[in-house]
């Protein structure tokens, strides 16, 4: 076999001398950044971890300390109902009139307290599925399988280097010994 134009002698002689070292050097050049974007890849998914623990943990934390909070609409609307039962029951216009205002006040207070409660609980349920205990669980769950498949990433990509380097040594061994 030829190289170059070269004799089959040529192919077949040793390494020159400092040329296993500028191989060595070629192939850790070559694999330098990959072993690199390996190991940051490694660092991201580890910290994007580290996150999703502190969230879970703050999540729970969140959910122990939340207090229970009844609905004071509940008593309002009742409160409403009896308001105008006793309106009915008025017989002076001055009562009557008097009474309807504070109906009136109190019945867009309680419109407004609707209107407010219903955003109120949508925020709630949003904040729930997207930094909620159990949404904090599944982000952690997703950056721990993340972090699995960087790892084994890494792992693929110093295996090739090694094998590179084992290519070195055994063509370094067939040409220096035959």
């Amino acid at each position: 076999m030829t190289q170059h134009g070269g004799s089959n002698s040529e192919a077949t002689e040793g390494l020159d001398p400092g040329e296993r070292e500028q191989l060595l050097y070629a192939l850790e050049t070559r694999f330098t950044d990959h072993l690199e974007a390996a190991a940051t890849t490694v660092r991201e998914a580890e910290r994007a971890l580290e996150e999703a623990q502190e969230q879970l943990r703050l999540a729970l934390d969140e959910e122990a300390s939340r207090a229970y909070q009844s609905d004071s609409l509940v008593f309002m609307r009742g409160a409403m109902d009896e308001e105008v039962e006793g309106l009915y029951r008025k017989t002076n216009p001055k009562k009557v009139r008097a009474a309807y205002r504070f109906l009136l006040d109190r019945a867009v207070d309680l419109a407004a307290g609707e209107v407010q409660g219903f955003h109120d609980d949508q925020a709630a349920q949003l904040r729930d599925r997207t930094q909620g205990v159990q949404a904090s669980r599944e982000a952690e769950a997703r950056a721990t399988e993340a972090l699995e498949a960087a790892r084994l990433m890494q792992e693929r990509v110093q295996r090739a280097e090694a094998l590179a380097r084992q290519g070195l040594d055994a063509m370094a061994d067939k040409l220096e010994n035959g």
